[in-house]
């Protein structure tokens, strides 16, 4: 089953009434099964990867988009590929095409890394969501808090949720499948392109992270990064070690950390 796609536009606007930015488009792409209970859709404008795992009594929804109304589009969208109940999301980081939409959400258990709520309230948060055309107020912060890590069980099947370490950023988790032998992996890898590294990315741990995830995964384990295509555990090596050239080059601990790319 696979659901219309759902669109929406904002526009940035001045204290004048003028338009600062073209209008955002945020869409949704059709859910498409990646195993058995386990969906993925592409949200527009940054084409990141957003998952829905099913059980018997509740599914699970992974990362909810770049707005509140781009989550309450999602949200709807979950009826079009199951009948069970949504009742649980993650956010894999703070950064805004995976946590803006959580507003849609409120009244569910949303987890995310002890970091996410600090960061959401941030400067840099404000600062993305006024471009995106997001009143920064209507952010809504998770629930529920993961340090280390977390199961859920959704019927018939458990999910784990965990903190492998910084990277990306400082509060990056996986969502690990078990029985689908799959695991969601947010932006600590990435297929759509390089890794992204920014002014909060930990670029002397980001390797050791993946090594955890890695640890995760078999010959069979599919990867599904936050953005582009899902992955096997050879690609996940494979990029772990551009990763750690990349950290090479970084500035040492104690000078300003600046963006690589």
């Amino acid at each position: 089953m696979a659901l219309a796609q759902a669109e929406c536009q904002s526009n940035v606007v001045g204290v004048d009434g003028g338009r600062l930015e073209p209008p955002v488009e945020f869409t949704l792409q059709p859910w498409r099964q990646l195993a058995s209970g386990v969906f993925l859709t592409v949200a527009e404008p940054e084409s990141v990867n957003l998952g829905l795992v099913v059980g018997s009594e509740g599914a699970l929804l992974v990362d909810t988009g770049s707005s509140p109304a781009q989550g309450r589009a999602l949200r709807d969208s979950v009826g079009s590929v199951t009948d069970v109940p949504l009742t649980a999301v993650v956010v894999t980081h703070w950064h805004y095409d995976h946590s803006f939409g959580l507003a849609a959400f409120a009244d569910l258990q949303t987890s995310a890394h002890e970091s996410v709520s600090g960061r959401l309230r941030s400067a840099a948060a404000s600062t993305d969501g006024r471009r995106l055309g997001v009143d920064p107020t209507e952010l809504t912060l998770p629930n529920r808090e993961i340090v280390v890590a977390t199961g859920l069980d959704l019927g018939n099947r458990r999910v784990e949720i965990a903190h492998l370490g910084r990277g990306h950023t400082d509060g990056d988790l996986v969502v690990v499948v078990p029985d689908a032998g799959l695991v969601f992996a947010g932006d600590l890898i990435e297929s759509a392109g390089p890794p992204s590294f920014g002014p909060e990315s930990v670029p002397v741990e980001w390797a050791g992270t993946v090594d955890g995830l890695i640890g995760l995964m078999t010959a069979k384990t599919v990867a599904v990064p936050g953005h582009g295509d899902p992955v096997n555990r050879e690609f996940v090596f494979e990029q772990r070690g551009w990763i750690a050239a990349q950290a090479r080059e970084a500035p040492p601990p104690d000078r300003p950390t600046l963006p690589l790319v």
